[in-house]
């Protein structure tokens, strides 16, 4: 009988529970609204798509987007977390949650400043212009030989602008001229200058521009360049890739790199890659120095085999490095009269050998990196080894190897194979543009980085 009575009790819970249960989903709302009805900044209405769950926002150009408030109107009894009193960054999309009783939705938006760009700008066919999207400039360097009065543009830009002047007509630059374009009744114009010289460089960087770069190193030497070196620019490794920039305006271009003991990913990438070694193969000359000298064998300046084989360095946020008490450069043994070393001031006292100080004594840094080649196997120690097996002419060892038969630290490679260009390759950790604890100005032997980096653009302009 106690059997069957606690079986009774059982099942009048269960039913108890049922009811319960019951009850609750009739008292659920399952018919709130939770959808966004309104969402505007500044006037300017959002685009909702709520099968998306996604709202887009259209503001005029030049709207600091960091620091905006949102108008938002949902149905009654629904609350919105951010409220939409509360400013917002929209620099990167923003999730508002709305609530209404026991439904929620999530939608992600996004705010786009309104703006009509040139992506690409050829004279003539041939003459690609770097593009300045900060300032909206555009400069494109010709050869003194061409007829700049009558050119002919080629521009690629926002879909659905105009254009003033035409685009594919005849132009005069012999002044700038200021390309217009008309959007969603927006105008925004590019000043476009054409410089003629013989001669144009460039400073290729992982970065959009010189102040992105996140290694000093490599920004102090940008920053020199464009500085000191007539008719440079700074040109983004990701406009190669997209195809903005064309190297074949310039005579030489320059890439230094040192923020791993290995090549970028966008260095590495094939349409990367393959511009470069193009520019090299039909006549340009190249400047690699870090770490960027492991590029030689994807470029075709050495055979793949006979790349760079020692990169090393004390990277990101390694601790300092304090120079050992002396000096540091490179050895130079039988080569004082090269060209890239005129005018340089050559040490034949301190160690009885021809050597080449970069670094004074009292110098400290962090990022102690080089990317030299070390002369062991596949290479006897012998430059007239390295030399029949890389095709290049070894000009420099570290400076404590008098017979220069350990590293090749600097190189050149004068191309004749086919009308390839010329090449300069500088591994030797000493050339350092930039120290963390000291001013350029302390280091006593700053002269010689910057003349033979002047030397090098002179070599390879001729």
């Amino acid at each position: 009988m106690k059997k069957y009575f606690s079986l009774t009790i059982m099942l009048f819970a269960c039913c108890l529970v049922w009811v319960a249960c019951d009850e609750e989903r009739e008292s659920l709302d399952l018919t709130a609204d939770v959808t966004i009805h309104e969402f505007s900044i500044n006037g300017a209405q959002g685009e909702i798509d709520n099968e998306a769950m996604k709202i887009k926002v259209v503001l005029p150009p030049k709207t600091d987007i960091s620091a905006l408030t949102p108008s938002i109107k949902v149905a009654d009894g629904a609350t919105v977390t951010p409220a939409a009193d509360i400013v917002q960054n929209f620099s990167n999309s923003v999730e508002y949650k709305i609530v209404n009783g026991n439904l929620y939705n999530t939608y992600e938006v996004s705010v786009e400043v309104l703006s009509a760009k040139i992506t690409k700008f050829i004279l003539n066919g041939k003459y690609s212009g770097t593009i300045d999207q900060v300032n909206n400039k555009i400069s494109v360097t010709v050869p003194t030989t061409i007829d700049i009065t009558k050119m002919i543009p080629t521009i690629e830009y926002t879909e659905g602008a105009t254009i003033t002047p035409e685009d594919s007509k005849i132009q005069d630059f012999t002044n700038p001229v200021v390309y217009t374009l008309s959007y969603m009744n927006e105008t925004f114009k590019y000043e476009v200058t054409v410089i003629q010289s013989d001669h144009a460089y460039a400073f290729l960087g992982t970065s959009e521009t010189v102040d992105g770069l996140s290694n000093a190193d490599e920004r102090t030497a940008a920053e020199w360049m464009l500085q000191n070196i007539p008719n440079s620019r700074y040109i983004s490794l990701e406009s190669l890739k997209d195809g903005s920039v064309s190297l074949n305006q310039f005579t030489a271009v320059w890439f230094h790199y040192e923020q791993t003991n290995t090549l970028p990913a966008i260095a590495a990438n094939k349409t990367v890659t393959n511009a470069i070694k193009d520019f090299y193969s039909n006549g340009g000359n190249v400047f690699l120095s870090g770490t960027a000298c492991l590029y030689t064998g994807s470029l075709g300046i050495t055979p793949a085999a006979y790349t760079s084989n020692n990169a090393f360095g004390s990277f990101g946020d390694a601790g300092q490095v304090n120079a050992p008490g002396e000096n540091w450069g490179v050895a130079i043994t039988g080569c004082e009269s090269h060209p890239i070393y005129k005018d340089l001031v050559i040490d034949n006292i301190t160690q009885s050998w021809p050597v080449i100080w970069f670094i004074g004594k009292e110098i400290s840094w962090r990022r102690n990196i080089g990317c030299p080649w070390d002369l062991v196997a596949p290479y006897t120690q012998s430059w007239s080894d390295w030399s029949a097996k890389t095709g290049g002419t070894p000009l420099a060892s570290f400076n404590w190897d008098n017979d220069c038969n350990e590293k090749v630290a600097i190189s050149v490679f004068d191309g004749v194979d086919g009308g390839k260009g010329s090449a300069v390759c500088i591994g030797a950790p000493s050339y350092d543009w930039y120290y963390e604890k000291e001013s350029t100005s302390a280091n006593s032997y700053y002269s010689n980085i910057e003349k033979i980096t002047q030397n090098i653009f002179e070599y390879l302009s001729k």
